[in-house]
């Protein structure tokens, strides 16, 4: 009796990895300092953890709340974009750039 055939740990793995992210684009582990913009001008400093030509990763403290619409400022790429909160859980946030990095 056969059960068909087997696939690794390993590419289970990617294609569930690859199934996860839904960004299209490559992403780039970072531990980037920048700051949050809130639309009341308010800052909120973060570390970008990951990040993308669409998006990012961030890691910011769990007391913060983040509106929908925020601006991030990545200092040490001289970066500054509008962004929406696409998710968010316990420490960390994923946000989806207005414009995309070049």
């Amino acid at each position: 009796m056969s059960e068909g055939p087997t696939i690794s740990a390993d590419a289970q793995s990617d294609a569930r990895k690859q199934a996860q992210d839904k960004r299209g684009r490559r992403r780039y582990g970072t531990v980037m300092p920048a700051t949050l913009v809130l639309p009341d001008s308010g800052r909120i400093p973060c570390v970008v953890r990951d990040l993308s030509a669409t998006g990012a990763k961030i890691n910011l403290s769990r007391r913060h709340n983040l509106p929908d619409r925020i601006w991030i400022v990545i200092p040490q790429m001289t970066v500054t974009r509008r962004a929406t909160l696409v998710w968010r859980n316990g420490e960390f946030a994923g946000i989806a750039f207005d414009r995309h990095l070049t």
